[in-house]
């Protein structure tokens, strides 16, 4: 070695020496997290083509591709506002679809305005519970959607899950205060406690660390036949509710076998709607413990197929619906 091409020793500034309340400050600022290079990354908006048909399938698979939405702060109106106007259409459809389909089916405007107390899950309760937990999951599923699409729509996706969450629950408060003008419902304050479950829920799956790796809220229709019409959002005979716990998740598992399964806790009835009170059939609120497939898990194995816009497509389904003959339950539909 050549002493001579050394660099002589210079000191540092008192400026360039940290102090110990100094390191302090800096924990608390804002962390860079290090992910490994498997760790996806948000997918990129698609670059428009003179394809419209191109265009709208490449929009499908962009939307269908999962955001991280985990970062939130400072929140304020403007914030709000900003992420509202980037899914107005989405928000002026949502909202106009239910506006018809509340007065053709629940007969909205046909009433003076009225409260109506509903109970929870008692025996003698209208749906025996099952209308709460549809409350709770309809409020879920539309702020996940909303969540989302403002993630899709916007150059920062932070705090999106708490513009998501919040107009999920504005407009699971629209049906609930027209309800108040339906004859044979009424605005009850179970429905939006139950309607603020489910957004709430919404927004602790997308921000807190690892839960959406473990729970799923999900619904499975199984068709009363012998009793209903196919409908999936008022046929309450047909409907189970279900929380599933995805082994998958935890990290001393997810090497494991035991990642391809998931236990599951649920809940049914039978003979809570008109018409098979009609029929006689004798009322039962169905709890129920469940070991199935984590379906995701498996699709996970096929990544060519999970990839494509069918797979992503199923990936989402799975996410929110349990299909029937995926599970072994304690208890089933007679």
């Amino acid at each position: 070695m050549n002493l001579a091409t050394l660099q002589p020793y210079v000191p540092l500034s008192s400026e360039a020496v940290l102090n110990s309340n100094q390191i302090v400050a800096l924990g608390k600022q804002d962390s860079i997290d290090i992910l490994p290079a498997s760790a996806a990354a948000d997918p990129i908006r698609p670059e428009p083509t003179n394809s419209p048909v191109a265009n709208f399938i490449n929009g499908v698979e962009y939307n269908l591709r999962p955001i991280d939405v985990s970062q939130y702060g400072d929140y304020s109106f403007d914030v709000f506002w900003e992420q509202s106007k980037s899914v107005k259409w989405d928000i002026l459809a949502l909202y106009g679809g239910i506006t018809v389909f509340g007065i053709r089916n629940w007969d909205w405007g046909t009433s003076g305005y009225h409260f109506e107390s509903e109970g929870w899950f008692g025996t003698d309760t209208k749906y025996g519970g099952m209308d709460k937990l549809g409350h709770a999951y309809t409020g879920y599923l539309v702020s996940q959607y909303f969540t989302q699409r403002i993630a899709h729509s916007v150059d920062d996706p932070k705090n999106a899950a708490i513009t998501g969450s919040l107009l999920g629950m504005g407009f699971q408060t629209y049906i609930e205060v027209f309800d108040g003008l339906a004859g044979e419902h009424g605005f009850s304050y179970e429905d939006m406690i139950a309607n603020g479950v489910g957004a709430s829920f919404s927004f602790l799956r997308n921000t807190v660390p690892g839960l959406a790796d473990k729970l799923d809220y999900r619904l499975e229709y199984w068709a009363s036949s012998d009793y209903h019409e196919w409908n999936p959002a008022t046929d309450y005979d047909g409907q189970r509710y279900l929380l599933a716990l995805k082994l998958s998740g935890f990290e001393n598992l997810e090497d494991t076998p035991l990642r391809f399964a998931e236990l599951q806790a649920g809940y049914f009835t039978e003979g809570y709607t008109d018409q098979t009170r009609k029929a006689g059939v004798d009322p039962s609120r169905n709890p129920y413990l469940a070991i199935g497939l984590n379906l995701n898990e498996l699709l996970g194995q096929a990544p060519d197929v999970a990839d494509t816009l069918p797979g992503l497509a199923a990936t989402t389904a799975f996410t929110y619906w349990q299909p029937p003959y995926t599970y072994v339950a304690t208890d089933y539909h007679n």
